[in-house]
């Protein structure tokens, strides 16, 4: 029996945001922490640029900076109130449920193509293993080194088999997820 694996969302958005961060020369820790608090207040209308400086001391421009980065990912949307007294607009962050569901969905279709990618490479080649320090070799690598590790001399044609398979349970578990995922969105 095949065990299921539970994948937290909010955990994915987070390495995401991470990611995208440091993509975008954002200090990744900031940029999540930012998203933690506006996920975290959107359900009592979100966060204005004011109120995430004060809860962690970033400077504004930081914080825009990120702000900014979360809305051109679709990732959060703001809406614009003005202050009845100072006649300025502060605007208020929150996270989008429904387009936080399909930019999680558009991420898993792309994972699921580089993984379908890797699949069809390491079907068609040959790797060959060095049996001491793990270190893998295609054919043509392997053959330019006289099938010899330049570490310890010895080399083993490697089961392709295993990995190959490793791939196809991954993609076939991931192909499923976005079928759920899919219904969930697109059926409501």
């Amino acid at each position: 029996m095949k065990k299921q694996v539970k994948r937290d969302p909010l955990r994915s958005l987070e390495l995401f945001v991470g990611k995208l961060a440091e993509a975008n020369n954002i200090e990744p820790g900031k940029a999540v922490h930012i998203f933690k608090l506006i996920y975290d207040a959107t359900p009592n209308g979100g966060l204005s640029d004011d109120d995430i400086e004060s809860l962690t001391g970033y400077k504004q421009s930081e914080i825009r900076k990120v702000l900014r980065l979360l809305e051109s990912y679709n990732l959060a949307v703001h809406r614009r109130r003005r202050h009845p007294e100072k006649e300025v607009s502060r605007y208020f962050w929150r996270i989008d449920g429904d387009t936080i569901n399909i930019v999680l969905l558009n991420l898993k279709k792309k994972v699921l193509a580089r993984l379908k990618e890797r699949l069809q490479y390491e079907e068609s080649k040959s790797f060959f293993i060095c049996p001491e320090d793990g270190s893998r070799y295609t054919f043509e690598e392997a053959f330019n080194n006289n099938f010899t590790c330049p570490l310890c001399g010895a080399l083993v044609e490697e089961d392709s088999g295993r990995g190959a398979e490793r791939l196809r349970r991954k993609i076939d578990t991931l192909e499923e997820e976005i079928r759920r995922d899919e219904k969930k969105i697109y059926s409501s």
